[in-house]
């Protein structure tokens, strides 16, 4: 059950979270489809990262109210 909840958040996450709120901490050199590549890798590890943090909370929050 905890692994169904801590990728159901974390997936949700990284599809609800807007590049936008992310996009403009991260700075990428390179020219062209390159650049573009390792921008869009960049937000997809850090909108992965800031789910997962949250998911664990919330596992944490259910583990102590049972």
């Amino acid at each position: 059950m905890k692994i169904v909840i801590f990728l159901a958040i974390l997936i949700a996450g990284v599809l609800l979270i807007p590049d936008s709120l992310v996009g403009h901490f991260v700075r990428v050199s390179g020219d062209g489809e390159t650049a573009m590549d390792k921008y869009d890798f960049t937000l997809l590890l850090i909108k992965a990262a800031i789910s997962a943090i949250i998911a664990l909370a919330v596992l944490q929050i259910v583990r102590r109210t049972r």
